[in-house]
């Protein structure tokens, strides 16, 4: 009979835990607050002992692990169980190339719960879509909520998707009850084309143009000079800030074309007016003041990490370092916190998971055992700039993924993986991980989840 501790995940503190009998689970969980994380199952009841909310959190995910190993029933044993190495442990969904419905959501971060992930960052605009409601702006629905695509045979294609105020509630109240914190995302100031199809006043150029139906960086982009681009953006934030309790909210900030601005008339007044010696400095400017807007609703702003391309922002934006890790060395240096998310660092799952010619993926490979050995310590930094990293997430971009089936696949079961080094930081090891790779295959399944079966080395 195999141990519990070879089931669960992430790998608990106890070794060689054995059970006697299966029960009924009781329908009360007592949960308390103390100086040790450990799970105790007998016949009178079950408690939960922890040294915060996470651990707390944990110890009912492993108890919702037990169900969906022994079929509805819990063994009788007691197992004592690690705190987190990091207290940040993300994953991010990409909901505007293709659109993710509400009912996948919720499936794939219970899922998410069960591994101690605790944020969810969700993509909601890009040049492909813009998928949450803003009062005032009905056009981001008629409009930029909707792509024409055309097949090889000129037959004309829908893509649409489009989140209301309930939506984005119900996945709030849904995430908050699993213990995820929802990071929403608003492109800034690129990545912007579905938001100035609709709303082209906001642009450089003032010129209509569709909502983009191909991949990658265009040059049409916010114009930081515009008033009532501002107003549009500080309603946004306004909105998204009283849907979403969390601290953070995402502004962007990746792969902005500067070509527009370089002889726009506005963007060369505020450079003018605030002593900025070039477009990255006006790139800064904007973060900054966004991030401004942000504080002004109670929240932190988050950046990708061509936010510190510039020479100065905001101290407090939190950087997500995704082009490798410089961006983590350049932002830690100049102070500001950081979550790893490194593109081709085990971080970024709609890469092909295997080297075999039929799977899935999109420009580069990203094998599991990568998400294991990410170093999200930053062992090579000092102690001061080590001290700031936050922790780390994985991204799943939807270019290529045109179903839910399609993103869970690319995302089981390397997300059990990173989460795992998440949690125990350097106490993993991939021995161990790897002997629980049947148990995860079968708790995916009992999700009603897809997993590639493929080679994790």
């Amino acid at each position: 009979m195999k141990t519990i501790d070879g089931l669960l995940t992430p790998r608990i503190e106890s070794e060689n835990v054995t059970y006697s009998a299966l029960i009924e689970p009781k329908d009360e969980v007592v949960l308390v607050l103390g100086n040790e994380n450990r799970v105790e199952i007998t016949e009178e009841g079950i408690t939960i002992t922890g040294k915060g909310k996470d651990e707390l959190d944990l110890g009912q995910s492993y108890l919702r692990q037990l169900k969906l190993i022994f079929d509805a029933r819990l063994p009788i044993c007691s197992f004592s169980f690690y705190s987190p190495s990091y207290r940040y442990r993300g994953f991010h969904i990409d909901c505007v190339r293709h659109f993710v419905s509400v009912e996948e959501l919720k499936r794939l971060i219970d899922a998410m719960s069960l591994v101690g992930y605790n944020y969810f960052h969700w993509h909601l605009t890009d040049d492909q879509g813009w998928r949450f409601a803003v009062p005032g702006y009905d056009r981001l629905e008629t409009i930029s909520s909707t792509r024409y695509i055309y097949d090889n045979n000129d037959q004309k294609h829908v893509h649409k998707g489009f989140y209301s105020r309930e939506d984005l509630e119900a996945i709030e109240e849904f995430s908050k009850e699993r213990g995820i914190t929802v990071i929403p995302e608003m492109e800034t100031p690129g990545h912007a084309e579905a938001l100035l199809s609709a709303y082209p006043e906001f642009g450089c150029t003032g010129k209509e143009i569709p909502v983009q139906n191909n991949w990658g960086v265009f040059e049409n982009v916010m114009n930081p000079s515009s008033p009532e681009l501002w107003v549009f953006l500080e309603k946004a934030i306004a909105e998204l800030a009283s849907v979403f309790h969390g601290p953070f909210i995402h502004i962007g900030g990746d792969e902005c074309p500067h070509k527009q601005w370089e002889d726009h008339q506005g963007c060369r007044k505020i450079m003018e007016e605030y002593g900025l010696k070039d477009t990255n400095e006006l790139q800064g400017w904007f973060t900054s003041k966004a991030s401004g807007i942000v504080k002004k609703y109670g929240k932190r702003a988050m950046g990708w990490d061509e936010v510190v391309d510039a020479p100065s922002i905001d101290k407090d934006v939190v950087v997500m370092s995704w082009r490798g890790l410089d961006g983590a060395r350049k932002a830690t240096a100049r102070g500001h916190n950081v979550v790893l998310c490194p593109e081709n660092g085990g971080c970024y799952m709609d890469r092909y998971q295997s080297h075999d010619p039929w799977e899935l993926g999109n420009l580069s490979y990203s094998l599991p055992k990568e998400s294991y050995d990410l170093d999200i310590s930053m062992k090579e930094l000092g102690e001061k700039e080590r001290s700031l990293i936050l922790g780390a997430q994985c991204c799943v971009w939807g270019e290529k993924l045109h179903s839910g089936r399609e993103m869970e696949y690319m995302l089981f079961p390397r997300v059990f993986i990173l989460g795992e080094n998440l949690w125990l930081g350097d106490r993993k090891n991939w021995e161990k991980m790897k002997e629980r790779r049947k148990v995860l295959s079968d708790i995916t399944w009992k999700l009603n989840l897809v997993s590639c079966p493929g080679s994790w080395d």
